[in-house]
């Protein structure tokens, strides 16, 4: 393959990472500010105490600047009801000690969550009762039969009803984690649409420009060879996660990309505006795409096309074993 064409492939994952790791800043830090995982993690409770039909009583715009500025109430579990049993174990002093006040945890063990779900039960119904005794007095059958077939013929006391909501809970926040995930590559491509009109990063001319400009496709290069991306973890504080975008949005006004646009130089006439804006759009769309695949992807797109140019790492003999390689990757928990 010719050399020109892996520069062109290289530059544009380069300018593809650089867009990634800023939307992925952006989106962490916007996940910190409304506590988007607590909320994510009680739909998931919800879901799996067959208490879902009341979801739309803890959404709205007033909880979600409730939860920015840390305020009571922003997760309304009051509005659940007195008889909810959701609201009752996130309650429960095992699970609201997880968090600062006002809040929520992000992620709860299922061992502490079961631990406080059968304390609850048998708060609300007395101690020495049998799991089957204790499900039936809930009134929810969805529940009490999902907990019983999960407990099968065994032993039919507190200690296999918690493991049973052990089982349960992992299952359920293992679906709960691949709705996340779609989620967050959802609202990865809308950030990167944002940031891709705002700065205009045209995938289209921005590959034209570097098949165009050797120099300047050569200095991409150079730079996408010496990359070291890097994220702030899931969780860290909103401060520092506005810094990284900071900096990816630095990186990026390196490249050729802004306004004013090229693509508009010229045009006349509204036809040819309205051509322009359209290819302009599928550019913008492009980019938006490329970021929503993550910066991983992009990390180990550039790893590849490097050394398959020929400047990345030497393959080690066939003789000897090649050496382990670790490489550290940004966080990516949903």
């Amino acid at each position: 393959m010719s050399s020109h064409y892996l520069d062109v492939a290289v530059g544009l994952s380069y300018t593809f990472l650089a867009v990634s790791l800023l939307c992925s800043a952006t989106r962490e830090a916007i996940a910190s500010l409304f506590q988007t995982r607590a909320k994510v993690l009680l739909d998931g409770v919800l879901t799996m105490l067959h208490e879902s039909a009341v979801k739309p009583r803890v959404r709205g715009i007033v909880p979600s600047l409730l939860r920015l500025f840390r305020r009571e109430g922003g997760f309304r579990l009051d509005k659940l009801g007195d008889q909810s049993l959701t609201a009752e174990v996130m309650r429960h002093p095992l699970i609201s000690g997880m968090a600062q006040r006002g809040r929520l945890p992000s992620y709860i063990p299922s061992a502490i969550f079961a631990r406080a779900f059968v304390a609850t039960l048998t708060t609300r119904y007395g101690k020495g009762q049998t799991a089957a005794a204790l499900l039936n007095a809930i009134g929810n059958e969805g529940l009490t039969r999902t907990l019983l077939a999960i407990m099968g013929e065994g032993p039919d006391d507190v200690a296999a009803l918690e493991n049973a909501v052990r089982i349960w809970y992992d299952t359920v926040m293992e679906r709960i984690s691949g709705w996340y995930k779609r989620r967050s590559q959802f609202v990865l491509f809308l950030i990167g649409l944002f940031y891709a009109c705002a700065m205009n990063i045209d995938a289209l001319q921005l590959s034209q420009r570097l098949w165009t400009d050797s120099t300047l496709t050569a200095q991409v290069v150079q730079k996408a060879e010496a990359v070291k991306p890097a994220t702030p973890p899931a969780g860290a504080p909103p401060l520092e996660q506005a810094k990284q975008a900071g900096a990816q949005a630095q990186a990026l006004q390196a490249l050729p990309i802004g306004w004013p646009s090229a693509r508009f130089d010229g045009v006349g006439s509204v036809g040819k505006f309205a051509l322009a804006l359209s290819f302009a759009l599928i550019g913008w769309i492009a980019t938006a795409f490329a970021a929503s695949l993550g910066s991983p992807f992009w990390f180990d797109g550039i790893g590849w096309l490097l050394a398959l140019r020929g400047t990345g790492a030497k393959p080690a003999a066939e003789t000897t074993a090649p050496p382990a390689v670790v490489v550290a990757l940004p966080s990516l928990r949903k």
